[in-house]
């Protein structure tokens, strides 16, 4: 059933090359003017589902629309939407406003048409007054800004976005971040990005769908995905996390591979094995003995301490579990290796993963 408010959906879509199955058995709709992650590890058939929706790949079986258009077979250019690379394929010969230019210019767009559009493209992408220069004459950030203007000046109703940030470094990347924000507001068209970068995917996107061996596992807003995964795979990738297994004792109660009991919500039955996700961050060290833990908590010893300038991380050995603590901004003295500590977290801290 098409959905009048989704801009893309992809229905039972597989792709297969050869006997490899890329994208396996997707269902997935994106919002009109949804900033839309697709995150994975490399080959797990993100970027062929972008691909696809952009045309480049057909559907081996399976039904994508845009807008209520069954689109799976159509060519590339039958398509409102367009694609920017990693690698941005610029024409080296060309100038900015000539590059630009491209793409209207195929379609035989021309005269004042032309410049009008080409000229508030430039503007979106705050590139006014480089118009002249050559793509060997910009930084690696104003090149992207032309491949963006490039893909945004034939007023697609989609952006495709395959890891464009890749090959900048990180501060220009993270900068880069925030004008991709700015800029998809500003336009108000969907934008799917394809990337492999967790903390890029958590800070751009208002949902994300993980990928992994060609399956989408979950789906949901960055909170969702961080703080209530639902498979291993996503907890692990999405972050670090504490991956403890536990026993379910009760619907509110499971216990821990120690023996230790803890509040926990889970719809598995009494007896399932479980994981229990507990983010480093969530979790508080304290001097054994010193005060009573609220919430959870475990007896333990230190291991490795790690400083990072801005955190400390304790790895933390309590009985056949080693915990990782991160403690932001350390006030006072750290802890030491072969320190007895506790630690414990708030009740609601700890996720439990049925698969």
């Amino acid at each position: 059933m098409t959905d009048p408010a989704a801009a893309v959906e992809i229905d039972g879509v597989t792709k297969r090359f050869g006997d490899v199955v890329a994208v396996d058995s997707v269902d997935l709709a994106i919002d009109d003017g949804e900033f839309f992650a697709l995150l994975g590890p490399s080959g797990c058939g993100k970027t062929t589902t972008l691909r696809m929706i952009a045309g480049l790949d057909l559907p081996s079986e399976g039904s994508l629309r845009i807008f209520g258009a069954e689109v799976g077979m159509a060519p590339p250019d039958r398509r409102p939407v367009n694609t920017v690379f990693q690698a941005y394929a610029l024409f080296p010969h060309m100038t900015v406003r000539q590059n630009i230019e491209f793409g209207l210019r195929m379609r035989r767009v021309k005269g004042p048409q032309l410049a009008e559009r080409v000229d508030e493209a430039i503007a979106m992408v705050r590139l006014a007054g480089m118009e002249d220069r050559r793509p060997d004459q910009l930084s690696g950030g104003q090149q992207q800004r032309v491949a963006l203007a490039r893909a945004l000046v034939n007023q697609p109703k989609v952006l495709l976005l395959d890891e464009p940030l890749g090959a900048l470094d990180l501060k220009l990347r993270q900068e880069m971040q925030q004008e991709l924000k700015d800029l998809q507001r500003t336009v108000g068209i969907t934008f799917v990005f394809v990337t492999h970068d967790q903390e890029e995917a958590l800070a751009m996107s208002e949902r994300i769908g993980v990928m992994s061996e060609g399956r989408l596992l979950q789906v949901g807003t960055p909170r969702e995905i961080y703080e209530r995964p639902t498979s291993r795979f996503v907890a692990d990738f999405i972050g670090r996390t504490n991956l403890i297994d536990a026993t379910v004792e009760s619907p509110g109660t499971v216990r821990l591979a120690s023996g230790v009991l803890i509040e926990a919500e889970t719809s598995a039955p009494p007896g399932s094995d479980v994981a229990v996700s507990l983010r480093p961050e969530r979790i508080r060290v304290q001097a054994r003995g010193r005060a009573a833990a609220d919430g959870a908590g475990l007896d333990g010893t230190v291991g490795e301490v790690t400083y990072l300038g801005h955190a400390v991380v304790y790895s933390v050995a309590a009985g056949p579990t080693a915990i990782e603590v991160r403690r932001e901004g350390e006030i006072g003295r750290p802890f030491a290796p072969g320190d007895e500590v506790t630690v414990s977290w708030d009740h609601g801290a700890a996720a439990v993963i049925e698969e």
